[in-house]
């Protein structure tokens, strides 16, 4: 999970540091993420963190879990419209 932060903080670091966000707010970010994920169904919140901090591919993790990538899909959907619902605070006012 931390690599794919430190991945996302290389790659928009700049931005970061130059004070469009404090880290108190970077720390409030994390605590909704992992509020979040953690109050997702128990197979959605697992293929999201298949997909995006163990990158993963759909068709691997359909694979892994034994269930169609069109699963993978309606579940990694329904993941990024929570997310992005409980996070719309932070990227309206960047």
């Amino acid at each position: 999970m931390e690599q794919k932060y430190r991945s996302y903080y290389l790659k928009y670091e700049s931005e970061i540091d130059s004070g469009d966000m404090d880290s108190a707010s970077l720390s409030e970010m994390q605590q909704i993420i992992d509020k979040v994920l953690d109050s997702l169904p128990e197979r959605c919140g697992t293929i999201f963190r298949l997909n995006r901090f163990e990158g993963l591919k759909y068709q691997e993790i359909a694979e892994k879990l034994s269930i169609s990538v069109k699963t993978v899909e309606a579940n990694m959907g329904r993941a990024l419209r929570v997310l992005r619902k409980s996070l719309k605070e932070f990227y309206e006012v960047a």
